[in-house]
């Protein structure tokens, strides 16, 4: 594949990543009252989910030579390199939190406590604490985000037309 062929791809799913990071945090989840239309806006939250992190999932993929590079040679590395390795690292860790919370969360896995010997020893979690856990997350993740875009705002920006330089004019003799 064309260096060029990969450039676009990854300016596209990009893009699609944002799209699907703001429809999902607009999206609440739960139903909704829209006039006479109740709405069950969770397929959504979670179809959202899904996209994003398939997405995400290839953006690391894409990005992870750039990852070990950077490890490999540390020392050497800007400070910019280094700002955007560590931004990188926080939103791994919070988008990865997001998603297995949401997971979690979206099976119902281990949301009542088990009473083992007669008593509660054995508590797991409940969904009041992964729900707190995922939107705590997301909101981090969210905002994290914001701020990895804005350190490679330079690469968006490339991709948009150059302006013209005017022709120069004649000077008059």
């Amino acid at each position: 594949m064309s260096n060029n062929f990969i450039k676009r791809f990854s300016l596209v799913k990009d893009i699609l990543m944002f799209l699907m990071l703001i429809l999902l945090m607009l999206t609440p989840f739960g139903s909704q009252r829209f006039g006479d239309w109740f709405v069950h806006l969770t397929s959504f939250h979670m179809l959202f989910g899904i996209i994003l992190t398939v997405l995400f999932v290839i953006h690391i993929c894409l990005n992870f030579k750039w990852l070990t590079g950077t490890i490999k040679n540390w020392g050497k590395a800007p400070q910019a390199a280094k700002a955007k390795f560590w931004m990188m690292i926080l939103v791994l860790i919070f988008m990865s939190a997001s998603i297995i919370t949401g997971i979690i969360w979206g099976l119902g896995i281990g949301v009542t406590p088990t009473n083992i010997g007669g008593t509660n020893s054995f508590w797991i979690f409940d969904l009041g604490s992964i729900r707190t856990a995922h939107a705590t997350t997301s909101w981090a993740a969210f905002y994290l985000t914001g701020i990895h875009v804005g350190l490679h705002l330079t690469k968006f920006l490339s991709f948009l037309p150059k302006k013209a330089k005017p022709a120069p004019t004649a000077k008059p003799e």
